[in-house]
């Protein structure tokens, strides 16, 4: 395979993999998640709305990480195998990190109201 030598090719490969990502149903899930987290950061922009915002688009990206990894496991092999599904698990603790970042800061958000 060939590198990429020029912005559009590589722009292309990004904006395929978007549309790739889009197809798993958590990462629809978190584009949810991100399109609600600007919807805080346009109405009340501060520290906490930035953070979530932000976050929101990490977790998408640790989520584009996690579908790779499982999709190459299962290019290896679709077999049960126990350091494949530690790899697995792996990738699944990173984007549940990534959650409870978001949730520490949400709560932090909201409680004022409390």
């Amino acid at each position: 395979m060939q590198k990429n030598k020029n912005l559009f090719a590589a722009t292309s490969n990004a904006i395929n993999g978007i549309k790739e990502l889009i197809k798993e149903n958590s990462a629809k899930r978190e584009l949810f998640l991100v399109f609600i987290a600007i919807g805080f950061f346009c109405y009340k922009p501060n520290v906490y709305t930035v953070l979530i915002a932000v976050l929101s688009l990490v977790l998408l990206a640790v989520e584009a990480l996690n579908t790779s990894i499982e999709k190459t496991c299962d290019l290896i092999t679709l077999d049960e195998h126990p350091e494949i599904k530690k790899i697995k698990d792996l990738g699944a603790a990173a984007v549940m990190i990534i959650v409870l970042a978001i949730v520490l800061i949400f709560i932090r958000y909201l409680s004022p109201f409390f």
